[in-house]
Formats: C-alpha cells, sequence, structure tokens
C-alpha cells in the first residue's frame, strides 16, 4: 500500500480508500434507486476486513448507503480494530427519513448520532455535507454549518467535508456562456461560506480535460490546502470491462444503474471498444483495467485519494495489487489520448440522477 497526506485533515492515509457505497445493497431515497444489486453481507464484511489487512486506512460510508446497513457493515470492523488506526467519513443530507428538511440542526445531530450509533465510534474523522440542497433560498445553510463547526470544535468531527462538481475550472463562473457556469458559481460560493476541509469529486478517465490557463478542482483545492477524494474511479465497474455488449446488464428497481443511460446497450458497447484500445496497449484482463483506470486518477494529484467500490474480498485485493505496477508519465498520456472519443461519445448521455452524478 502506497500512503499519502491528505490536506485538511492533516493526517496520512491510504492512496486507495475503501468506497463503501456498494456494501450497503438494495435501497431507494426519496423514490431515487440509490443501491447495488448481488450484495451479500458476509462477503461484503469479509471485503472491510481484508482492505485492512492490505494496508487500507481510510473508510468513506454514509448514512444513506443501505440506509444505515453500509455504516453497520463498516463498524462491525471498528470494532475488531485500533480506531486511531483508520480515517472514517460519514455524510449527512441526503437521507429522507423524516418530515424535517436534512439540514435542519434537530435532523443533522439524529443522523449524526444515528451514524455515531452504527459505526460505535466516538468521533467521525470526515463529516459531508452530502448534498447542496439547503432548503428554499438555502435557508438552512447557516445553520447546516454552523451545526458541523460546533461538531468540530466539541472533538466529535475532526474535518468538514462537501462535495465538488465533477466538472469544475474555477475560470467557468465568469463565463455566462459555459454549461457549467451556474454550477460553478453556486460551488464557489458555498466553498466560500462552508470553509471545507475536505471535498469529494468524479475522476476518473472518463472525466474531461482541462486546457493549462483552467484551475481544475485539484489546483484549486492546493491553492486552498484542502483534501481530496476521488470517487467512481472504477467507473463503477464500467472501465474494468465488467459488462458485455453481447449481454447488456439488467437491474432491479433498486439499483441506481437501473435506467441509467451508461449502463444501457450503446454505451456498454462503447465503452467495450475504447477498452479494446487501452487492453491492445496496457493488457485486457480487469486486473490491467484497474491498474490503467486507478495509476490515472492518482496522478491527478499528489495528494488525493482514490475510492474504490467492491462487494467482496477479491475486489478489493485486485484493487491493491494494482498499484503495485505504476504508470510512466508517457503512459498516462497515451491513456488519455486513447480514451478521448469515449469521453466525447459519453458526454452526449443523459445525466445520472443526481445522487450518484
Amino acid at each position: 500500500m502506497q500512503y499519502r497526506h491528505l490536506p485538511g485533515l492533516a493526517r496520512d492515509v491510504s492512496a486507495i480508500g475503501a468506497g463503501c457505497w456498494t456494501i450497503g445493497g438494495l435501497a431507494s431515497n426519496r423514490g431515487v434507486p440509490i443501491g447495488w444489486a448481488g450484495v451479500a453481507p458476509d462477503e461484503a464484511y469479509a471485503a472491510l476486513t481484508r482492505a485492512f489487512e492490505q494496508g487500507v486506512t481510510l473508510f468513506d460510508t454514509a448514512d444513506v448507503y443501505g440506509l444505515g446497513r453500509s455504516e453497520r457493515l463498516l463498524g462491525r470492523l471498528l470494532a475488531q480494530v485500533d480506531r486511531g488506526q483508520v480515517v472514517v467519513s460519514s455524510k449527512v443530507g441526503y437521507f429522507a427519513g423524516t418530515a424535517r428538511h436534512p439540514y435542519q440542526e434537530r435532523q443533522i445531530l439524529h443522523q449524526f448520532e444515528t451514524t455515531r450509533e452504527n459505526l460505535g465510534t466516538e468521533y467521525l474523522d470526515v463529516y459531508f455535507l452530502h448534498s447542496a440542497d439547503f432548503g428554499p433560498s438555502d435557508c438552512y445553510l447557516t445553520t447546516a454549518v454552523d451545526t458541523l463547526r460546533r461538531l468540530r470544535a466539541e472533538g466529535l468531527i475532526r474535518a468538514i467535508g462537501m462535495r465538488a462538481p465533477h466538472e469544475f475550472a474555477e475560470e467557468w463562473a465568469t463565463h455566462s456562456g459555459h454549461p457549467q457556469a451556474t454550477e460553478t458559481a453556486r460551488f464557489l460560493k458555498l466553498f466560500a461560506f462552508i470553509q471545507p476541509d475536505v471535498v469529494t469529486t468524479r475522476h476518473n478517465l472518463l472525466s474531461p480535460a482541462y486546457t493549462p490557463g483552467e484551475t481544475d478542482i485539484f489546483a484549486f483545492t492546493r491553492k486552498h490546502a484542502v483534501g481530496v477524494l476521488m470517487k467512481q474511479v472504477l467507473g463503477q465497474g464500467l472501465l474494468l470491462g465488467a459488462y458485455s455488449p453481447d449481454t447488456p446488464p439488467s437491474f432491479p428497481p433498486g439499483d441506481h444503474r437501473h435506467g441509467d443511460a451508461r449502463f444501457a446497450g450503446p454505451a456498454v458497447q462503447a465503452i467495450h471498444d475504447g477498452l479494446a484500445a487501452l487492453g491492445g496497449r496496457f493488457g485486457q484482463r480487469p486486473a490491467d483495467l484497474a491498474r490503467v483506470a486507478l495509476h490515472f486518477a492518482l496522478q491527478a494529484d499528489p495528494n488525493a485519494v482514490a475510492l474504490v467500490g467492491f462487494r467482496n474480498p477479491e475486489q478489493i485485493i485486485g484493487s491493491v495489487e494494482a498499484l503495485g505496477r505504476p504508470l510512466s508519465l508517457a503512459d498516462i498520456d497515451e491513456i488519455r489520448h486513447l480514451t478521448e472519443p469515449l469521453r466525447a461519445m459519453l458526454a452526449k448521455l443523459p445525466s445520472p440522477t443526481a445522487h450518484n452524478r
């Protein structure tokens, strides 16, 4: 395992973090499917244990993942290890379990206590504001931020986190004609008010490339000494060749991939063709493609952490072993070139649901 210094938390953590969304299993929230089919709890727990044994020290979950199941599985691990050896992050603000808005103070504190009980921990290393919906005219924004700052001052959380756009360049906010101008400006406004210690963003082979004059999320966070957790670095299995265009996948309604255009026939075919170009150069086995995807993500910033999803021990072991064969900068440039047609095609697909974006 390789380790990195995570700004904002001021602590060394494993370069690969265990993304615990997957192990929550099937679930729906606000009528939106947010879960994963085919998850066996015993296998998922065995994977958590193996992740720790392989040197993974960062575990990322949320109250809404499996509506508490992910946190409870992770809690089983925390009961067996030295809590001080691991970094645990969870989230609040997306779960719709009561009539109250998720960012009302009473609701935040209720969810926080439930999260601590699920995890069996006295504190969280990072607590994320999971959603950017702070009510009409952001009426709960001040309350939410003040509540998390108070939890941090009391030592119940060590760092505050927030989501960043998955497509971001700081300069877009002032370009009124840019399609991401409004979202970028809103993020910058929220960032300045929240002053997070850590952000999370999606980054993988399919993420857009930026021009030298653009300040992407990694340059932006370095400027502000903020840590970055990168999610979906393996593209939810899409970048590992997990799905065949000959037999397009089918998912039950509680699975977030149900109805997602990226998992439908045309996109699966395009991804299959795009991976064939990578496979011809770097190898076609899932382990070879994992190596490409992980190193591509990790080269974006020397201190960013790559979160990987998993269902069983073999998957987490494969991700750790993929780190053992580094890629050169020339390799990274070649990968970026080989995947450019694929990025252009997928950019035309409808946007995923708010949660898995």
